[in-house]
């Protein structure tokens, strides 16, 4: 096939309405894991677009919501694996949204909504990437396989049984997983290779049988207060992890990843403005900083509740507490080995009457930065951006590559141009639309280089 980056390209910029419309009808349609809502409906779109371009689907069943593998060759025999996910966060708290989460408004040179950047962005530029393709050459460079999911936002619980049932679907020579940023005002894209693990826990303690007054405090317990004695022995004041053998096996930071650093996109004070805070824990900065948000493993509190928390005054005495709480994980842990050194340490702490709850584990995962695949993705992303892309080895997020690539050794890698104060997760979640078309564009370069790889 005879390709003209060129042609291609401006194929994309003519059609950029069709490309934001297309877009537009994905975050219309709730896709709530948590709650169900949507997700047939969502489903149902989802195999619909596929479909209409040509791909071969399959729905596999899950004890969840089902997977969606999807497949179309192309003229070399490399293929261009896709992960995406179909579900989205919350949209809670509703009262600070600007516009209804599921509308899709477009305002600002954006469209905003639920889902909008993670992950429905992703999966539809690379169904844009294949339909300007089709259009403009009549085949693709080289075979693309999309695999995805519906319980992303959830922990992926069922992925790994998939893996599982399907071992023979995931073979590809390199993900493009979900998608990727961009520094602010149109700066080098960010490449991002690997990511941390993660547990996800609930503890509860309970005390009465229901809520009481409050004038019993002086004889009965609070499992508020004990729930907050409990997390107290799990983390001092410095940030150390008190769970004995928690940190077995995590490894110093090495040379060679403290070299990467220089190659490291994060900017420290672009994330300070864009939280309103002005310093980081400790006052780190430089590569203490990258070190820590890259290679330390965290114990994070996501939400605590108890009593009574609306406005106003209640003298309540709460008959039971709760606390959410992730731990990103580092190379050399495993999710279920420290959910048991959890559950030991609160049993030899005094605190056995806590419940532990499991609720979703995750491993770290790195691909080489030297593969071909992720070499493919740079030169790509150089090429079309005409900036030198910055190589992010370890994301301390989490996501799921370990369930695919692992044992397999296929590499993983997240690009793309989303702006990294996108508001994933939170209310007024937006996705630049200028950006959207590049992302288009970088991943149709990157099949182009996927192709020619012999």
């Amino acid at each position: 096939m005879e390709f003209d980056e060129g042609r291609l390209f401006a194929y994309i910029d003519e059609h950029r309405d069709e490309y934001v419309e297309l877009l537009r009808k994905y975050v219309r349609q709730p896709s709530l894991a948590g709650t169900g809502e949507g997700i047939e409906d969502m489903v149902r779109i989802v195999i619909d677009e596929f479909r209409a371009r040509g791909l071969d689907v399959e729905v596999c069943e899950t004890p969840g919501n089902p997977v969606i593998v999807a497949t179309i060759p192309g003229e070399s025999d490399k293929v261009f694996g896709c992960y995406h996910h179909y579900d989205v966060q919350p949209v809670d708290p509703l009262n600070e949204w600007v516009d209804e989460p599921f509308s899709a408004a477009i305002h600002d040179g954006r469209i905003w909504g639920r889902g909008v950047c993670d992950d429905k962005q992703g999966l539809v530029t690379h169904l844009c990437c294949i339909d300007a393709y089709q259009h403009v050459f009549g085949k693709l460079p080289c075979g693309v396989k999309f695999i995805v999911e519906g319980e992303e936002e959830i922990g992926s619980p069922n992925l790994e049984w998939f893996a599982t049932h399907h071992a023979d679907k995931l073979d590809c020579d390199g993900y493009n997983w979900e998608g990727g940023n961009r520094a602010n005002d149109k700066g080098p894209l960010d490449i991002c290779i690997g990511v941390k693990g993660l547990l996800y826990v609930e503890m509860t303690c309970r005390g009465a049988k229901m809520d009481s007054h409050s004038c019993n405090a002086a004889v009965v317990e609070n499992p508020a207060w004990r729930l907050i004695w409990a997390l107290n022995s799990i983390k001092g004041p410095d940030g150390r992890i008190l769970i004995d053998g928690f940190y077995d096996g995590v490894q110093p930071v090495s040379d060679v990843d403290r070299a990467a650093f220089a190659q490291d996109g994060f900017d420290a004070e672009a994330l300070k403005r864009y939280l309103g805070i002005d310093h980081f824990i400790g006052n780190a900065e430089g590569d203490e900083l990258l070190a820590k948000l890259h290679y330390e493993p965290t114990f994070n509190i996501c939400g605590f509740y108890s009593g009574y928390i609306a406005e106003g005054s209640k003298t309540v005495l709460p008959a039971y507490a709760q606390v959410k709480c992730d731990i990103r994980l580092v190379a050399g842990q495993d999710p279920d080995r420290i959910f048991s050194l959890l559950r030991k340490h609160l049993d030899d702490n005094g605190f056995a009457d806590i419940e532990l709850t499991y609720d979703s584990g995750c491993f770290a995962f790195r691909s080489d930065p030297k593969s071909d695949f992720v070499q493919a993705c740079i030169r790509a992303a150089e090429r079309v951006s005409g900036q030198k892309v910055t190589l992010n080895y370890m994301n301390p997020g989490t996501s799921p590559m370990h369930v695919f690539c692992l044992d397999k050794n296929i590499p993983a890698a997240m690009v793309g141009c989303m702006s990294e104060e996108a508001n994933i997760h939170a209310p007024n979640e937006w996705v630049d639309m200028d950006d959207y078309i590049d992302g288009i564009k970088v991943c149709s370069a990157i099949m182009h280089e996927l192709g020619g790889m012999r």
